[in-house]
């Protein structure tokens, strides 16, 4: 029987790999646009550049606040686009 050796580095690289879970929010509109992040104990807001898109670490679900107008729940390797344009209109 033949014995292959890896390096410890490979070992531990293999046993401690994570998914990653980011999010991607792209920007479609001709104006930069603001989002805000909701890691639930921590919060942030971002800018995206016009036709840009941001990506962002999202590991455990985060909400994501934009010119949508409405709260995106997030998780995994979501990719959310926006116009810029809200997607909820107020009822007369």
């Amino acid at each position: 029987m033949t014995t292959t050796k890896y390096p410890a580095a490979v070992i531990a690289a293999v046993l401690f790999a994570t998914p990653a879970y980011a999010v991607t929010v792209e920007n479609k509109s001709a104006d930069a646009i603001k989002i805000g992040i909701d890691y639930g104990a921590k919060e942030e807001v971002k800018e995206i550049g016009a036709n840009k898109s941001l990506k962002f670490d999202c590991p455990e679900g985060c909400g994501v606040t934009g010119p949508w107008g409405f709260s995106w729940m997030a998780q995994g390797d979501d990719a959310i686009t926006t116009d810029g344009n809200s997607l909820v209109g107020a009822d007369a």
